[in-house]
């Protein structure tokens, strides 16, 4: 049994912005270490996976930077004319492997931009749903809850199905929709639940065959990718299918509606998204300063506590006065500044620039 990683790289984190732009998106950047997060991604998984069994999924927007991540490794990139969210990403990498005579090794679905704090015991996590997948199995690794979050999808977990290296497997009674604050809090309390953290491990053969039967007008247009996959017609193929793709994620695509039984292992392992710069702040808070605030670049505080200041101008200061549970972003030509606990609402400042301008700021 080998494991393919199967890098999803194609989102835009416009959560980050004004530091991640479309042309520039979360995953290429460095803000945790000096690494870039997909670059930390390939170097997790790469003690228990083969260089050339990865696959990165990205956008065909970012082929320099995906070329200049995968640099000399011998990974295989795969390029989406258009985002059309995760049923479509994954299509596309399971019809690779098929071609390539792969149905029945596991497929690991993750996702480029999270942060993984015991990476030795995410591997360990990942080789055992690797083995459950090798016999047939669909399997999600949840996230073990630490705070009644309403950001996340839950899964709602049943009886112990199974015991690997020490390992417990659960089987999953549901995919739960992102809750409201109470029941957030109900399910921490209870211990049913963990967090959907996009990670999946199945083989091509079974998610092709999923993908076949409840949406089969993605499977129809991945048949035509794959046909056309050693001619000199793919990338035109490749863009007119994906121009007809719905947008739709593989939860709501394939794991809420699957027949088949869903496996999930907990993941205990320090897991963040990094969905904001709030939840940035958190997962570096152990760099704040006696004042609690987390500073990058050139700064002046006079006065200021609990904030956080990103400053990537290499000649600009930023000063703050008498300033408190602030986010302030300086990327030389735009400057944020937020409360730091709203950070998961810059989506509102991305809307309202869409309908004003200027546009080139995204």
């Amino acid at each position: 049994m080998e494991i393919y990683p199967i890098i999803m790289a194609g989102g835009s984190g416009t959560r980050f912005w004004p530091a991640s732009r479309s042309k520039l998106p979360k995953q290429f950047l460095d803000i945790i270490g000096s690494k870039t997060m997909i670059e930390q991604t390939l170097d997790r998984v790469s003690p228990i996976c083969r260089e050339e069994n990865t696959i990165i999924v990205g956008n065909e927007a970012h082929h320099d930077l995906l070329n200049k991540v995968s640099g000399q490794k011998q990974v295989v990139i795969l390029e989406e004319p258009f985002g059309r969210n995760t049923a479509p990403c994954i299509g596309l990498a399971a019809v690779y492997m098929r071609k390539h005579g792969v149905i029945d090794e596991p497929m690991a679905v993750l996702p480029a931009d999270h942060f993984i704090t015991d990476e030795e015991r995410f591997r360990g996590i990942l080789s055992v749903g690797g083995k459950l997948a090798f016999q047939g199995s669909i399997v999600t690794i949840g996230i073990v809850p630490t705070r009644p979050e309403t950001g996340y999808g839950y899964l709602r977990r049943g009886s112990v199905q199974d015991e690997i290296d020490g390992v417990s497997v659960y089987n999953i009674k549901e995919f739960v929709e992102k809750p409201e604050q109470n029941n957030a809090l109900k399910y921490l309390e209870s211990g049913d639940y963990l967090w959907n953290g996009g990670i999946f491990i199945f083989t091509p053969e079974i998610i092709l065959k999923e993908i076949e039967i409840h949406l089969p007008e993605v499977y129809e247009g991945l048949l035509k990718i794959e046909e056309s996959m050693d001619r000199d017609d793919y990338g035109e193929i490749l863009r007119s299918v994906y121009e007809e793709f719905p947008s739709i994620s593989i939860d709501y695509g394939i794991m809420e509606k699957t027949g088949l039984p869903v496996l999930s292992i907990p993941g205990d392992f320090g897991w963040s998204d990094v969905g904001s710069w709030e939840s940035l702040y958190d997962l570096r808070r152990n760099e704040t300063d006696e004042n609690g605030n987390l500073v990058q670049g050139k700064n002046l505080l006079l006065d200021t506590k609990s904030s956080f200041v990103f400053n990537q101008s290499g000649n600009q200061i930023v000063v703050g006065l008498g300033l408190k549970d602030l986010v302030i972003v300086n990327t030389g030509d735009v400057i944020l500044v937020a409360d730091l606990k709203k950070s998961q609402e810059v989506k509102k400042i991305l809307e309202e620039i869409k309908r004003k301008g200027p546009t080139s700021i995204l």
